[in-house]
């Protein structure tokens, strides 16, 4: 009677053991859609990107630049918002000295492309405080690691202009 018994619930476990390996693949993680008020520092995410901008009261503000933690601009987004339009002075009109401290949490050494608009640029810096090594000002990167020695993954701040 045992025998049939271990035999009959190994049958059951390996049947339902090939069941699952049919199953659907495990859904992706719904992407974080942060945003950060750079006049007032007001930070948040939500569901949609819209609703992080409401968040931070950026109705009149623009959106100056985008990071993102994935090539290709996937993964987590950062939308970057001001109340004007920067200028092509390259003067770091507005920074952002510590990118461990983001709306969508630790972003140090976890940027991997960036998209700017309204005439801005950004310059990233190895450290946290615009120490160490800089990049050149960059409009837009869909692979960071393709930009001067690699920027992938590597900036611990970041400034605008």
């Amino acid at each position: 009677m045992k025998a049939r018994m271990v035999t009959a619930i190994g049958t059951g476990l390996g049947t339902l053991g090939l069941l699952g390996a049919f199953a659907a693949p495990a859904a992706a993680a719904p992407q974080r859609n942060c945003a950060v008020n750079l006049d007032t520092g007001a930070m948040t995410c939500s569901s949609s990107e819209d609703r992080a901008l409401r968040a931070v009261d950026a109705q009149a503000s623009l959106v100056i630049a985008r990071t993102y933690t994935g090539a290709n601009y996937t993964g987590t987004v950062l939308a970057w918002v001001q109340g004007q339009e920067c200028t092509p002075a390259y003067d770091a009109e507005l920074q952002w000295d510590d990118l461990r401290s983001t709306a969508a949490g630790d972003l140090n050494n976890k940027i991997s492309s960036v998209h700017t608009y309204h005439q801005c640029d950004v310059k990233l810096f190895d450290g946290i405080n615009f120490a160490g090594a800089s990049s050149t000002w960059i409009d837009q990167a869909p692979v960071l690691g393709n930009i001067g020695d690699g920027w992938g993954n590597r900036a611990g701040s970041i400034k605008f202009s």
